[in-house]
């Protein structure tokens, strides 16, 4: 009698450190990875903040939506969505620009040229676009969310201009 009493109880202790070790792994902030997926003939390209941009206090992604035609899509909303369904809008979204990474540095440009006599000349010019800043169409979306609701029980889902909804479990794009 005392042993099958002492299995019940270890198989009760079992159940609890299992329910505790699973609801510590929803609730523990995720950190976001390259990741590309497929959904209803978009892609979707996601990458964490690489280049440590971000407030310590929040998680950032960047997104990049590609149409069934390989075109850059610009999501009209992107957000998290808990169990319950509500939405979480991020503290910070930025929609940047093609070229936009391209626009450092000094707006002169050396370029070799070939001279009358045949000879290679240096050619200086003034890059007008690095004076003017970023041109052409839309590139990538940068998002943030505070650390602490950016866990595995959450889905990021991305609404774009023509309606449609793509959802993604955060677990499949960080870890």
């Amino acid at each position: 009698m005392k042993i099958s009493r002492c299995s019940a109880i270890a198989v009760i202790a079992a159940v609890f450190a299992t329910s505790a070790l699973a609801a510590t792994h929803t609730s523990a902030p995720l950190t976001p990875f390259r990741n590309t997926t497929t959904r209803s003939g978009y892609t979707i390209d996601t990458v964490g903040d690489t280049l440590g941009q971000a407030r310590p206090q929040n998680t950032r992604l960047i997104i990049r939506v590609f149409g069934p035609d390989k075109k850059i899509v610009k999501p009209a909303q992107i957000a998290l969505v808990d169990k319950s369904g509500a939405v979480i809008n991020p503290v910070f979204r930025e929609d940047r620009k093609v070229g936009h990474e391209e626009n450092t540095g000094l707006p002169i440009s050396v370029s070799p040229q070939a001279g009358t006599s045949g000879i290679s000349v240096g050619g200086v010019g003034v890059d007008l676009n690095k004076i003017f800043g970023p041109k052409g169409t839309y590139s990538y979306t940068k998002v943030d969310w505070p650390k602490a609701i950016f866990t595995g029980d959450k889905r990021l889902q991305i609404t774009l201009a023509n309606g449609q909804t793509l959802l993604l479990p955060l677990t499949s794009i960080a870890k």
